[in-house]
């Protein structure tokens, strides 16, 4: 199915590769040995293939093996079989291939790899559901709590289902060299999608006021999943990324770290303080700040002076919660970046 393009693995839905190769090892050993292999769940679409929404690690690592697993990022290339470490049970394993393609490599014996063919992978399979919003429950009941699929990671899920285009740009503006750097992240923290969630945060606030009543992360969850089916997507999207590009091209690393001057009680770092209050307050005012003769120079003038303000050093007080400080940083950098009219 996979090779004839039937079943998608979707790598926008989840990340390949979390799997260490002794893990790899140890599944592949596990299907040798006759271990039964837990069921992987898909969607059938309505033209009959299957979307993969949970077991993504199993079947990478079986497709990976057999050396038809597709590069993620170019669908036109495969990428290189895997070798296997030193497995407990099978100890001969170590350095093993499915097949040999080169002098000194070693394959997989003739009788083991008809084994592995002959064993039994079950399939869930579920009817495909209308929505993005039922996809998207179903895949976030299978996979919240799993090794491989954190808070950003199934909410990314959604949006892709609900609009892929809109998502592809969104992911595109968080993984850009700009943002990178007004956010300050780490390769660790942009591995698990950290960058994305930022940038998630800044949109959903832009777009929607905050509803008290949810968590943040229920909040996080239902907004973006609204906005990406919006007709005004575009416009919010755009006014974020005004925002970064002209954050960076100002300050790069510094946009959002306080300045040197900041008022006492304020650590020169990023926090979700500074995003919500200069980033939001900024991209909140894009058409208004835009359209003045010199927007850079206002923009300059209000960051400096937002750093010596007491009540910003108040909006991340100690044991202050997001859903409190959220309701003081949205509407405090609002108005502090609204120019006068």
């Amino acid at each position: 199915m996979y090779s004839q393009e039937e079943l998608d693995i979707i790598p926008d839905f989840q990340r390949l590769f979390r799997w260490t190769v002794e893990k790899k090892t140890a599944f592949i050993e596990s299907i040798l040995i006759g271990i039964p292999v837990p069921p992987a769940f898909a969607f059938e679409n309505s033209d009959g293939t299957w979307e993969l929404i949970d077991g993504l690690q199993r079947i990478s690592t079986i497709l990976e093996f057999l050396g038809i697993l597709r590069d993620p990022e170019d669908r036109t290339k495969i990428l290189p079989a895997s070798a296997l470490c030193e497995a407990v049970y099978l100890p001969s394993l170590k350095g093993t291939r499915w097949s040999s393609q080169e002098a000194g490599q070693s394959a997989l014996e003739k009788s083991l790899q008809l084994f592995f063919r002959r064993a039994r992978i079950d399939f869930q399979v579920l009817k495909h559901p209308s929505d993005p919003k039922t996809k998207f429950d179903l895949f976030q009941r299978l996979n919240r709590g799993g090794e491989y699929a954190n808070e950003q990671e199934v909410r990314t899920c959604s949006m892709v289902l609900a609009n892929k285009e809109a998502t592809r740009r969104i992911k595109e503006i968080a993984k850009s060299d700009q943002f990178g750097r007004i956010v300050n992240v780490t390769a660790e923290q942009q591995y698990k999608q950290k960058d994305v969630e930022y940038l998630v945060r800044a949109i959903v606030h832009t777009g929607e006021e905050f509803n008290a009543e949810m968590d943040v992360q229920e909040f996080l969850d239902r907004t973006i999943l609204k906005i990406v089916v919006d007709d005004n997507v575009d416009h919010i999207i755009d006014s974020v990324s005004w925002s970064v590009r002209t954050l960076d091209k100002m300050f790069g690393q510094e946009a959002l770290l306080p300045h040197d001057e900041a008022h006492e009680g304020i650590s020169k770092r990023f926090s979700l303080r500074a995003l919500e209050g200069v980033l939001v307050g900024i991209a909140r005012n894009k058409d208004r700040i835009s359209s003045l003769e010199n927007p850079e120079e206002f923009i300059s003038r209000r960051i400096d002076e937002f750093w010596r303000q007491k009540e910003v050093a108040d909006l991340s007080a100690s044991g202050l919660r997001g859903t409190t400080r959220i309701q003081r940083t949205i509407p405090f950098g609002e108005n502090w970046f609204r120019p006068d009219e």
